[in-house]
């Protein structure tokens, strides 16, 4: 992996085992409780966690544990379990009042390895092309026991997810022509990319991703067409300018309960529905150069596909050479008075250079820096900015990748917000890497700002060292580009 522009060493720690308990009521109507989580390891609890009782009256609340690992499969090990089963009267399978399903899938309709009260679950391992396990849980209002504690890990399994597919964000294939999809997807993949907005009532199921670009600006809209009319097919798009690590909310989205046809169109005026929408959502105006990531979700394992119909009209189209950057993450974090800017490429094609810009307003930006891309290159890179005097209050960050062509892609915005107010700076010297001084002033800062903007300190990485009005002496690495 490329790093350029590293300003800091990180430490790296162990990360401690999650803890999980189980949801007792369903998002936006629905039985789902929670979004899909990718894990090998934690502890799984009814929601009574490690000491108390389940809830009474859930009804048949789930959530979905998917491995974070390709070829494996999660298994769920339980160490303790008690259901109730005194009143033999319920209904609920073998009688049981209150009950656990353990299912091999990422669905709340996928088989049941497991659905009793009886005697424990004890392991149990998925075998699903998804490598998850879902659990649901059921309770009447009579008596409510201990529930159950669960180890959760990964096993190695023949039919798990490769990490190869688009069933991840990161794998989203690019489209751009009305295209046929004739394959169902398999599973939801490694990461959990899209639970936000409407996709919290849901997250990923059976989920594939798409990407494209817009080439000439207008009104974009589409219809996805199943190949069997009895298929529930639901979508998120998320853009402009969005990332697979950093997507936000869809800004377009159904997740309705609906079968045949869906899309942005139909006369449709709203931008998002949950499980009680028709299927439809208002069409968007896009702009030349912007991005956008497509998820494509259905809820059965046995879809026959379907044929993405695109509707561009006022002059939109989509561009199909292959996109200059894939931007996997793009974000911010305050380290004392400064601001850390980061963001990184999976790969880049005729990138030519890229462009950040600062606001206070998140309106009015002005350029900060350019840094030199990486032409062409197949191999994730690393950028790091340090933006030594951010304002006090909310600082904006807005990333900007121009091409060899000179067509830009804007990408989204990042923010941060600095509470530390800085003492005044009496004294700064900037060293070369061999400790020898280059510059030093006993002005304020914006001297320092003429200087890195002159000529008079070449490209190259330096030294910055403050003294502040109490002596308090910190130094800063940095990177003086070309100008």
């Amino acid at each position: 992996m490329r790093i350029l522009l590293l300003f800091f060493v990180f430490a790296s720690f162990g990360v401690l085992a999650q803890t999980y308990t189980h949801p007792t009521t369903g998002i936006s109507s629905t039985y789902a409780g929670a979004c899909m989580v990718n894990t090998c390891s934690g502890t799984y609890y009814d929601n009574g966690g490690a000491g108390g009782n389940y809830a009474a009256n859930i009804n048949a609340i789930y959530r979905t544990f998917c491995p974070s690992t390709a070829g494996m499969c999660v298994r769920a090990t339980f160490t303790s379990f008690s259901m109730n089963d005194t009143y033999f009267l319920c209904g609920g399978p073998s009688s049981c009042c209150d009950y656990l399903s353990v299912l091999n899938g990422p669905a709340q309709n996928s088989p049941a390895l497991y659905n009793n009260c009886t005697s424990s679950p004890g392991t149990i391992t998925a075998s699903s092309s998804s490598g998850c396990l879902t659990f649901r849980h059921t309770t009447d209002g009579s008596v409510q026991l201990g529930g159950w504690a669960a180890t959760l890990s990964c096993v190695a399994c023949a039919g798990g997810p490769t990490g190869l597919t688009n069933n991840d964000c990161g794998n989203a294939v690019q489209v751009c022509v009305d295209t046929p999809f004739s394959s169902a997807s398999t599973g939801p993949g490694l990461a959990s990319d899209g639970c936000s907005g409407c996709t919290s009532s849901g997250g990923e199921v059976y989920s594939s991703w798409y990407k494209f670009q817009v080439a000439s600006s207008g009104t974009l809209g589409f219809i996805i067409d199943p190949t069997n009319n009895a298929d529930d097919y639901d979508f998120a798009l998320y853009g402009p300018g969005a990332a697979c690590g950093a997507l936000g909310a869809p800004i377009r989205c159904s997740y309705a309960a609906n079968t045949s046809n869906t899309g942005m169109g139909n006369g449709a005026v709203d931008a998002s529905e949950i499980v009680t929408g028709d299927g439809w959502t208002s069409t968007l105006a896009v702009t030349a150069g912007q991005i956008f990531y497509l998820m494509v979700n259905n809820w059965s394992p046995t879809a026959s596909g379907f044929l993405m119909d695109w509707t561009l009209t006022g002059g939109a189209s989509l561009n199909c050479t292959p996109l200059a950057v894939d931007l996997t993450s793009f974000e911010c974090s305050q380290d004392e008075q400064f601001i850390n800017v980061h963001w990184v490429t999976q790969s880049e094609t005729n990138s030519d250079f890229f462009k950040l810009e600062k606001s206070t307003d998140g309106v009015n930006y002005v350029e900060m820096v350019r840094t030199k891309g990486q032409g062409n290159s197949s191999m994730p890179t690393d950028y790091f900015i340090v933006d030594a005097y951010p304002e006090l209050g909310v600082n904006y960050y807005r990333l900007t990748e121009v091409d060899l062509s000179g067509m830009e892609t804007v990408f989204n915005i990042t923010s941060c917000e600095t509470t530390v107010t800085d003492a005044r700076i009496v004294s700064m010297t900037i060293y070369d890497m061999n400790g020898q001084r280059v510059w030093e002033s006993e002005e304020d800062t914006e001297d320092v700002k003429a200087a890195l903007k002159s000529s008079m300190i070449p490209a190259g990485v330096y030294i910055l060292e403050t003294e502040d009005i109490y002596h308090k002496v910190k130094r800063i690495k940095f990177v003086q580009l070309d100008r």
